[in-house]
């Protein structure tokens, strides 16, 4: 090792311990050289340390990708080695430096800081295009080199060795002792909701470090220890979970169980009080349907950060509550616990990575909007631009992360339109170009062999919706739509979309499209801004918790004839894919129904070319039985003969997973699939069967 560098290390360790700050080490330079330096730094780690990346050189280190970092919210970590030359993942990242505790070193390695973002890096083959100069990366390039330069951080590189040792401090900062003052205010806050004839929720809001998990830790232990109450504990994964369960008492264990969200729901257990940790990591009709159980609930939420944005959650949540539960609560913590205040680190992730973003502050509400594009270099160029324009796409979805600002800056399709006050972004509309794959590509993807990157909507309606052709259409997809809640119901953005459109038109684009969760409130915002049906997923998503609506707005004839062929297919289907939508909310059943097209009357004794065409899919590709039913159950009833003459255990099948609906698990029950997949194969085979039947019929 350097000797520059051990010096800063002997002296800038003691001093990061006993401020509680955590400091930056860059190495910059090529990969081995860094790797084998940053081995040598791990020998004078305290306490555990975590190797991010592909090459694990400390092998007495723990180790993970970046995509997998998140993991590790919740844990305690001394050190921590992100190897930039094996990819930067910017959600995992911004995960990750949420587990250094104060006193801990970032050992950051790069290529050379001019130098990064002309190269390559492994993480953008997560993007569908990408080619350098990755503007991303010259971002954290050059923030990153200001603030390594400046103590208690350092840049090495193999000229040279930027390191000022910090001076050492007057006072040595200890831990808190016990509870700081939010946490007792927040245990206080529990304990009397815990106890209240009618129990409201609790929601306790805070920046990663402030000790939410372990407050809730500790008032689950008065919760059990004072009044004998039982308590469950839940959250998006378990190992979110370490703090809470520290500061969980062991004689009190017992009495408090853990159950995963989807399992919570479906068998509720029997408890008093519900503690959801990292509650903007799970859908808002989730936490609805828990704090209907529950009302004595307690949801922890990071206001800032990749865990899930306290921001998005409460413009979002907030509603239910205070419909729901009027006499609930909200409680701050803002005393930072696993670091000391004013953490060097802490503030530099918040820059790299606009994890800070919030709305910007608004002018008179009458004052009049002006819409233009933004470039992605103006987002470079601007920080207070982008983080504007970050804060307004964080409120809108929940699930906006680090990696959405990469996306923003580097996917060479995006599509930004602002609305500016001024200088002053009140709503934005991020879009993105898709589709347009050659005919080879799109029968691919037809057949489900194929699913290229960034191409949702074409995709979809090519695989799901049957039509291969679907594929070579182009598109421009609205993925975020955000009006700064002070501006809204002023048609602010039906005029974002307007200027969508004025582009798309200019572009050659055949359908404006959109993808969203299906609520009532938005089909009713995108039908009167002249969009229309295409399909609904019948599968919830597993972020938002709501079924996935597509809808177009056709700019072209092959646009128009697409979103009617598209709409009225899945009409047709809409009977046939009920049993698989039982659970959806009457509610927006009855908004898509009222959105989706009459489709068209047919002879019951023919199959048609679009029958035909799913048919095969299913029989050659990898089609999903939800939509095949209705084009199989047509196939099977123009030769009944051929179905009597299969095995009763066949007719069986087909009878119940095609005619009738019955999902995987009820035909597991039933004994007549061992599983999804061989159930699948012998369904596809059958209908093989009844093609070749049909086509040496000569009919």
């Amino acid at each position: 090792m350097e000797a520059a560098l051990s010096q800063w290390l002997q002296v800038a360790l003691p001093v990061l311990r006993a401020r509680r700050h955590r400091g930056v080490l860059v190495l910059a330079g090529p990969a081995d050289w860094g790797r084998a330096l940053a081995a040598d730094v791990a020998a004078w780690r305290e306490g555990d340390g975590l190797w991010v990346g592909d090459a694990d050189p400390a092998p007495d280190m723990a180790h993970c990708t970046g995509a997998q970092a998140r993991q590790w919210l919740g844990r305690n970590l001394s050190l921590i080695v992100w190897d930039s030359h094996a990819g930067t993942h910017p959600a995992g990242l911004g995960a990750v430096s949420g587990a250094l505790v104060g006193g801990g070193l970032l050992v950051w390695l790069v290529p050379p800081l001019a130098e990064w973002a002309q190269g390559s890096d492994p993480d953008y083959d997560r993007l569908r295009q990408h080619a350098p100069p990755y503007r991303f990366l010259s971002r954290v390039a050059r923030l990153l080199g200001e603030a390594a330069e400046q103590p208690p951080n350092a840049l090495v590189t193999p000229e040279v060795t930027h390191a000022v040792p910090p001076e050492s401090p007057t006072v040595t900062r200890q831990a808190p002792e016990g509870p700081t003052s939010d946490q007792s205010r927040a245990i206080e806050t529990i304990l009397a909701m815990g106890r209240a004839a009618t129990p409201a929720p609790v929601v306790l809001r805070a920046d990663r470090g402030r000790g939410k998990s372990a407050a809730l830790g500790m008032a689950a232990t008065r919760l059990v220890r004072e009044w004998g109450l039982r308590v469950c504990v839940t959250a998006a994964r378990p190992s979110a979970l370490d703090s809470f369960w520290a500061f969980v008492a062991a004689g009190c264990r017992e009495q408090v169980l853990f159950r995963a969200p989807d399992e919570l729901l479906r068998h509720p257990p029997v408890a008093d009080v519900l503690m959801v940790d990292e509650a903007a990591t799970l859908p808002v009709p989730m936490l609805a349907a828990m704090t209907a159980h529950w009302p004595g609930s307690v949801l922890a939420t990071t206001v800032h950060g990749y865990e899930g944005t306290g921001r998005g959650f409460d413009l979002r949540f907030r509603g239910v509550l205070e419909r729901d539960y009027p006499a609930w609560q909200r409680v701050m913590l803002e005393e930072p616990i696993r670091w000391a205040p004013d953490d060097p680190l802490e503030d530099l992730m918040n820059r790299l990575l606009c994890l800070d973003a919030d709305l910007p502050a608004t002018a008179c509400p009458d004052e009049p909007v002006a819409y233009r594009v933004i470039t992605q270099d103006e987002l470079l160029e601007d920080d207070s631009l982008l983080k504007a324009v970050m804060g307004l796409l964080v409120s809108a979805h929940y699930q906006t992360s680090p990696d959405d600002l990469r996306q923003l800056l580097d996917d060479p399709e995006t599509v930004v339109v602002a609305a500016l006050q001024g200088d002053t972004p009140v709503g934005v509309a991020w879009g993105l170009h898709e589709g347009g794959l050659d005919a080879d590509l799109a029968r691919s993807v037809w057949l489900g062999e194929r699913r290229p990157r960034g191409h949702l909507v074409a995709q979809s309606l090519a695989f799901q919706g049957g039509d291969p052709a679907a594929a070579q259409r182009r598109y421009l997809r609205v993925t975020r739509i955000a009006v700064h809640p002070d501006c809204r119901r002023r048609r602010i953005g039906q005029r974002l979309l307007a200027a969508m459109e004025e582009i798309a038109v200019a572009d050659g684009v055949d359908v404006l499209a959109t993808s969203f969760g299906a609520t009532p409130e938005l089909l009713a915002f995108w039908q009167a801004a002249g969009f229309r049906f295409l399909r609904l997923g019948t599968k919830r998503d597993a972020a938002s918790g709501t079924h996935a609506v597509m809808l177009g707005r056709p700019l072209t004839h092959d646009g128009l004839e697409l979103c009617r062929s598209q709409g009225e297919r899945f009409a047709a289907h809409w009977p046939w894919l009920l049993p698989a939508l039982s659970s959806i909310e009457p509610e927006v059943r009855t908004a898509v129904e009222a959105m989706m097209p009459t489709p068209p009357e047919r002879d019951s004794g023919t199959l048609s070319s679009v029958d035909w065409r799913e048919i095969e899919a299913f029989a050659k590709g990898a089609r999903e039985l939800e939509v095949s039913r209705l084009p199989l159950a047509r196939l099977a009833a123009q030769d009944p003969s051929v179905v009597d003459g299969w095995t009763e255990e066949e007719r069986r099948l087909w009878q119940r997973s095609v005619n009738e609906g019955a999902g995987w698990e009820a035909l597991r029950r039933e004994r007549l699939v061992v599983g999804r997949r061989p159930g699948l194969k012998r369904l596809r085979a059958l209908a093989r069967c009844l093609v070749e039947e049909w086509s040496e019929s000569g009919v």
